[in-house]
């Protein structure tokens, strides 16, 4: 989801975008850090003392007065969007041990992006320092069968690593270990694995994110192969990553954001959901990704 706020682009020099998830004819997306919490709480209320009342209650919540505009991008392409809220949630109300601040973003029915507002119950990425605008999701790829997504699957792993894994691979984003997943974009398609090894004694993660044409003439690592040695089937280095791939949405100029899970497996505080960009490979967003908001 992409978003313009004037307030929001002002406070702390805030984040310049924002993870969440649609609901309904709203958006929810959640920023995390005091800092960020204190200084829009102050231009929302023109009040200093969030923390003060988040020490009496678990939940603070303030009425955009002056709704801004702001732009949802989903796998449906870009709606437009109104703050109607924000919502302020004490240190691990949320499972973070930072105050989380919540936007409320609703969609205005009918209209130019009526077309493109996301369904219910899908992750949504907000951009927080852009004019707000509507566009369609224009064209992917068709979605491969089952049989052909585990084919191409199964040769970018063996591309990484010549030989014959663990198990056979599995399609299944929340599966730790023999999977990964095939997702059609604009141009191509984006490939997450996990896939166990055995080299010697050990066994060997191996994890990666890559887009690719389906013949791999033009595979691109968006997050470059990593090996793991397991220790009772897990990573024990610090901050060993597995990526787990769980779609796309469709950012300004036909430019698309990946939106991966980037799990540690020592640390669960570090671990975290993220957009990035397939241009940069830059992460554009990120929150933990334990965050779960009452």
């Amino acid at each position: 989801m992409l978003l313009v706020l004037g307030l929001l682009g002002c406070a702390s020099g805030g984040p310049r975008a924002a993870l969440g998830w649609s609901l309904g004819g709203e958006a929810h997306v959640f920023i995390t850090g005091d800092r960020f919490a204190r200084d829009f709480y102050h231009q929302l209320t023109r009040d200093r003392h969030l923390g003060d009342s988040l020490q009496h209650r678990s939940l603070v919540a303030v009425d955009a007065r002056q709704p801004e505009s702001a732009t949802v991008l989903s796998a449906n392409g870009a709606a437009p969007a109104r703050l109607t809220l924000a919502r302020f949630h004490a240190p691990q109300t949320c499972g973070a041990g930072e105050v989380v601040t919540e936007l409320v973003l609703a969609f205005p029915p009918g209209g130019a992006g009526s077309r493109s507002t996301p369904p219910a119950h899908v992750t949504v990425v907000a951009l927080l320092d852009a004019p707000a605008f509507a566009g369609g999701a224009g064209r992917p790829r068709p979605a491969l069968t089952r049989a052909a997504a585990l084919d191409l699957l199964s040769r970018v792993v063996q591309r990484v690593r010549p030989a014959t894994p663990l198990r056979p691979l599995v399609l299944d984003a929340d599966q730790a270990a023999d999977a990964g997943e095939v997702v059609p974009l604009a141009s191509g398609y984006a490939v997450g694995f996990r896939a166990r090894f055995l080299s010697g004694t050990d066994t060997v993660l191996v994890t990666g994110v890559a887009t690719t044409d389906l013949d791999l003439h033009q595979v691109r690592w968006i997050r470059e192969p990593e090996r793991w040695r397991l220790v009772g089937g897990m990573v024990r280095t610090n901050p060993g990553m597995r990526y787990s791939l769980r779609g796309a949405v469709v950012a300004a100029g036909g430019n698309q954001l990946l939106l991966l899970d980037e799990i540690t497996d020592v640390s669960a505080r570090d671990s975290r959901a993220t957009a990035v960009d397939l241009a940069t490979r830059r992460v554009v967003a990120a929150q933990p990704l334990a965050l779960r908001c009452p």
